[in-house]
């Protein structure tokens, strides 16, 4: 999709006013409540919004003061679980930089994990239930946030390697873990306990991170012979 027709869609199925006065604000978290409770019950596609506006107990004209249709709606609803996803991870991350990355690698896949887990249908079901959403909402989705913390984490311990690089492994790394963990959440296999998962995850992550290791030595290496080159000069 096109970046000005994705932005003209946002525009669309953003709410139509924002609520200030806490009567206000009080109405619209309720409705947002109230529509994630029935798509998750009953599936986007079986919801209307005369039933949101029913189970909320609130007159149809008072939801769409704030909503255009369900699927704007959806929208509030998955930007809502995004944030506070990402702030969740932000506090534990900041609270993990100082730890060897031994040791943060599989603390961050639990959190990752315990993130999904506690709120699955927002993240990572809704946006399959509302495909024309997938594109408006890529630019604000927790996939999006944990690829930008990821990224922060790996440049802090490999700082001798350039951020293309750190991007790319970031990029293979978070699509890598949170497709495991859908299909595991979804899956639920017996063969696997969720602290197996986290330590089969955690295997993959280091053997991958290997690599960044071979590049920060690349560079090291190539820093070295820059410096002997110049003393020789001198």
């Amino acid at each position: 999709m096109p970046k000005s027709t994705r932005d003209l869609t946002l525009r669309q199925l953003m709410p139509r006013r924002a609520p200030r006065q806490l009567r206000s604000r009080i109405l619209f978290e309720k409705i947002i409540g109230t529509a994630k409770a029935l798509f998750e019950q009953h599936g986007f596609a079986h919801v209307t919004t005369n039933k949101i506006a029913e189970e909320a107990n609130i007159s149809i004209g008072s939801l769409y003061q704030y909503f255009t249709n369900c699927e704007s709606i959806a929208l509030a609803v998955y930007e809502q679980a995004c944030a506070k996803a990402a702030l969740t991870m932000k506090r534990r991350v900041l609270e993990s930089l100082s730890l060897p990355l031994e040791m943060s690698i599989p603390k961050h896949i639990e959190w990752v994990l315990e993130i999904y887990e506690k709120d699955r249908y927002a993240l990572l079901q809704l946006m399959y239930e509302v495909p024309e959403l997938r594109p408006i909402s890529q630019p604000l989705s927790i996939g999006s946030l944990m690829s930008r913390t990821s990224q922060t984490v790996l440049e802090q311990h490999f700082s001798g390697v350039t951020q293309d690089i750190v991007a790319r492994k970031s990029y293979i790394l978070d699509k890598s873990v949170t497709g495991v963990i859908s299909h595991y959440l979804e899956d639920r296999p017996d063969f696997l306990s969720r602290q197996e998962a986290i330590a089969e995850m955690t295997d993959l992550v280091r053997l991958y991170l290997n690599s960044l290791s071979g590049h920060a030595r690349r560079k090291a290496g190539s820093l070295s012979k820059a410096a002997l080159r110049a003393m020789g000069a001198d």
